[in-house]
This record gives C-alpha cells, structure tokens and sequence, in this order.
C-alpha cells in the first residue's frame, strides 16, 4: 500500500474527497492505525488555527519534524476536536463503511457553566457556545447538507457552501442558511426562542406552529418566539444583543429574577432570592464584565436596587434578601 498522504485525509477531514479517497483513507487507517491517527489529529489542529489566525492552512508533505510540532500544537486546542478525532478513528477502522454512515455518528459538546467554548465544525464553521449550552454535530457532514442541534446559546459564522445547506435544530425552529453569522438562543426548559441575524439571511421554520410558514430574516432583524409564533423586529445595535461574546453580561429591559438566572450561568453560583418583593431594576441600563465575578456584579446591582446578599463559597450559592 502507498504510504499515507497528508493531503488526501486533509481532503476527506473537510468534506471534500472522493469516493476513491475515502477508500485510500480507510484503507490507511486499517493498515496503518496509530501513523494515520497522528496525521488526522494534526490535520484537526491545522485546521483549528486556520480558523484561529484568519490563514488559510494547508498540511505539508513534511517529515516527522513537521508532525511532531503539529503535535505539539494540537495538545492545546479543545476538547471538542479531540472527541471528533477519536470518532472519525472508529469510522475509518473498516473501508467498508459509507461516507453517510460515517455522517451519522455524532458528536455532543456542552459548554461547562461560568465558562464558554469555540467549536471548529468540519467544514470550517465557527461555533462559540455560551455558558450552559450543548451542541450536537456529525464527524463529518453530508454532502448535500449540514445539519447541528443547539440546546442554548450559540454564535454562528457559517462557512459559504453553496451545494450543502447549514442547518440549525432547536426545540423550536428549523434555521436554514447557505453563508451567514448569526446568534441562536434555544432554552426549551424555559421553552425561549430568539434569533439576531449579523450578516446574511436565513429561512426560519416554525417548528411549533408550522401553519405560520417560514420566515426569512434580513441583517439586523431580532427574531423571537410568543405563544408559538415567530415574530421579527428590526434593531439599532446587534452588538448589545450579542455582548455574551465579549464577556459581557447585558442588564437593559430584564427583570430582576430573569437576570439572576443569566448570573447562574455565567458564574456557575446558585442564587437563592429570600424575599417576597422583587428588586426593581427598570430604570437600569449597561454592561457587566463576567471576569469581575459575580459578587461585583451584584455590588454594582445595590447601587441602583434595594436589596442585599451573602455569598456562602462552600456551597457556592448566594442568598439575596
């Protein structure tokens, strides 16, 4: 068998080999199991740090130097490439699987709670996950679609591939795209929808009331869910709705007990309100830094509501009263 070629698995990482290809590839791995585990491992980081840097990398037909420092790269990047790689081994084990069932085995991130994670999909799309949330994607997309499953929230910058549709799942909606940025929030506990689309436009399918159609979103538009309908309104700032991204906690227009919730998540503290009358913080407008800790953002809080709090660190839980 012909030795392994970096480029040709570099090619099938990405969706973009050929059927031949696939085959030399799963041949590759059959033969040459721990060699072609390494060069898919480093193709990963490669492919992490032409997202990272804005370059577009390519993986060069170097020597064992070259691999080991690509290695050496690739023990930093998330955890989340190295769950993809340890499936995309299991799928090429046998050359006799198909390129759709090596699509079909998925693979499931969560953002830990207090912390947020990027995600590089396999076709290049970014994904930046918000405190809490989950994304559920293939090791490898279709060839005619791409389709993920958000629980959460989720920044999207879609990668333009005009043959393969972009597909966001939620509890609620179907949202289809071929090239855009957009946020998603898909709570379906609190049973909450909202979409804010940067760049682009996107189709959105009701998934709750499919009688209303689909909606198709323009940049600027805020897209949100009530009583099972989707609604849309146009906004001034789309970076306030999206400051999570920032690391910033947003506190216009929400009400007391709503963004003690949002603090759980980005602190990962309990909160306990002991009070029957709930602060009101109506009148209060701006930003807090998620880096402060939530103690200070409840120190800025008391400047403008009536309450007060006791952080207990053993249990990690705050009692406001």
């Amino acid at each position: 068998m012909d030795k392994i070629d970096v480029e040709i698995i570099y090619k099938a990482l990405r969706g973009m080999a050929s059927e031949d290809e696939e085959r030399l590839v799963a041949g590759w791995w059959e033969k040459y199991p721990v060699e072609c585990g390494r060069v898919i491992r480093e193709c990963h980081a490669l492919m992490d740090l032409s997202e990272l840097s804005g370059v577009e990398m390519k993986p060069a037909s170097a020597g064992p130097r070259r691999h080991s420092v690509l290695t050496k790269v690739f023990m930093g990047m998330a955890a989340a490439a190295a769950a993809v790689i340890v499936a995309l081994g299991g799928a090429f084990v046998s050359h006799r699987m198909t390129y759709d069932s090596i699509s079909s085995r998925m693979v499931s991130v969560e953002a830990p709670k207090g912390e947020r994670l990027k995600i590089i999909l396999p076709d290049s799309t970014s994904v930046f996950l918000n405190s809490g949330s989950r994304l559920t994607y293939p090791v490898i997309f279709r060839k005619d679609r791409r389709q993920v499953r958000l629980d959460g929230e989720a920044m999207f910058k879609v990668t333009h591939d005009s043959e393969r549709p972009f597909v966001v799942n939620t509890f609620a909606s179907s949202i289809e795209v071929l090239g855009t940025e957009f946020d998603v929030i898909a709570d379906s506990e609190a049973e909450y929808f909202e979409t804010v689309l940067l760049e682009g436009k996107v189709k959105v399918s009701n998934l709750i009331y499919p009688e209303q159609g689909d909606v198709v979103m323009c940049p600027n538009d805020k897209l949100s869910m009530k009583d099972g309908r989707l609604l849309v309104e146009k906004i001034s700032s789309p970076d306030d709705e999206l400051c999570w991204t920032r690391g910033l906690i947003g506190i216009d227009d929400v009400t007391f007990d709503e963004l003690m919730k949002t603090f759980e998540q980005a602190f990962d503290v309990n909160i306990i309100i002991s009070r029957k009358q709930l602060p009101d913080i109506s009148h209060v407008k701006g930003k807090i830094r998620m880096s402060d800790g939530v103690e200070n953002a409840l120190r800025i809080l008391q400047h403008t509501a009536d309450f007060r709090f006791e952080m207990n660190r053993e249990t990690n839980t705050v009692l406001v009263y």
